[in-house]
């Protein structure tokens, strides 16, 4: 599996705004929707209210490049009115995890 790992920092005070963009339209209409799709996590952080961390798995790195090339510019009109700089991404493959959905490339050292 594979991973998009996004960071975004939303206008002061609008975090809610930008996790309900997400929740109500990005993950139903976009992400979902996309072919390879697994699963969609989004954290807020701890110590910084404004900070989100998005999480989607694909099931393979072809996919993630997939949506990452077409549908992630969708996503990005939708999130762009509460963020107060551009999102960081970052691609991982999956190590390891608990979620029987989720589970590591076999190509793992």
């Amino acid at each position: 599996m594979f991973s998009h790992i996004i960071e975004l920092t939303a206008k002061p005070g609008q975090a809610g705004q930008l996790i309900a963009a997400i929740r109500d339209h990005a993950i139903p209409e976009i992400i979902t929707k996309s072919e390879g799709f697994v699963d969609q996590i989004v954290l807020v952080s701890a110590t910084d209210p404004n900070l989100i961390s998005a999480i989607s798995f694909w099931q393979s790195k072809d996919a993630g490049d997939a949506f990452f090339q077409n549908g992630f510019q969708k996503v990005s009109v939708i999130t762009a009115p509460f963020l107060n700089a551009k999102p960081t991404a970052l691609e991982f493959s999956v190590g390891a995890s608990t979620n029987d959905h989720i589970r590591p490339n076999d190509d793992q050292p």
